[in-house]
């Protein structure tokens, strides 16, 4: 199932896709750059789940739609950024560490 970003005011803050889309710009990636990447990615941890074909990644950047988790792990290798960053463009915080007083 396709998940898709709602609620989100096209004025406030970019749309995580269109980012996704100028970083892959910046880097110099085409749609088939990170495919290939994507391969041996998934072929190194035996694991399909890491592979983006094209025609996923363009739906990624131009309909909003979000990531898995291993996609995301796979954007954030392949475009050499923190997936904290990738993550924070999807309104997800950081991890909050508990204080040891409240323990």
């Amino acid at each position: 199932m396709k998940r898709r970003l709602s609620g989100r005011n096209a004025e406030s803050s970019p749309r995580p896709g269109g980012l996704l889309r100028s970083l892959r710009k910046q880097r110099g990636f085409t749609l088939r750059d990170v495919h290939v990447a994507s391969i041996r990615l998934a072929r190194r941890f035996k694991q399909p789940a890491f592979q983006i074909p094209p025609s996923r990644l363009h739906e990624i950047e131009v309909k909003e739609v979000v990531p898995s988790v291993y996609r995301m792990y796979t954007l954030a290798c392949v475009y050499r950024c923190s997936i904290r960053k990738l993550l924070s463009w999807y309104n997800i915080p950081p991890v909050l560490r508990r204080s040891s007083r409240s323990r």
